[in-house]
């Protein structure tokens, strides 16, 4: 009995790091140089910019502006990894964001979070 009890403490720990691990990975996890290519072909940089400076040539003529993500985040602060793929995902409304930053319901969320990865390291 005490080898099965055993057993089955070590089925639980096993299921609670492996659920862990599952829930928890995905966030934060992408690959900022497949990001890169990704920011590019969607083109995020029309209205961000190469650089995440929000000096793209369609932001600019923007009512409301994008703002740079550049020197300690600027636009980015008080957004978490949640917040940045929700509003790569579904559009800027969806996290208080300006209506003018459209969803990218094309991508798939391993290719959101690569976006947010690289959006990441351009706040640095």
């Amino acid at each position: 009995m005490s080898a099965w009890r055993g057993m089955a403490a070590g089925m639980v720990a096993l299921m609670a790091v492996g659920s862990f691990t599952v829930g928890g990975a995905a966030q934060g996890k992408g690959d900022p140089k497949a990001g890169a290519t990704l920011y590019k072909n969607n083109k995020c940089a029309t209205c961000h910019g190469d650089t995440g400076a929000g000096d793209g040539p369609q932001g600019q003529k923007l009512k409301d502006k994008p703002t740079s993500w550049l020197a300690g985040g600027g636009g980015l602060k008080g957004m978490d990894d949640q917040k940045i793929f929700d509003s790569v995902s579904k559009g800027g409304t969806a996290v208080g964001k300006s209506r003018a930053m459209p969803a990218a319901p094309k991508l798939s969320d391993a290719e959101v979070w690569d976006i947010v990865a690289y959006v990441k390291t351009l706040a640095k």
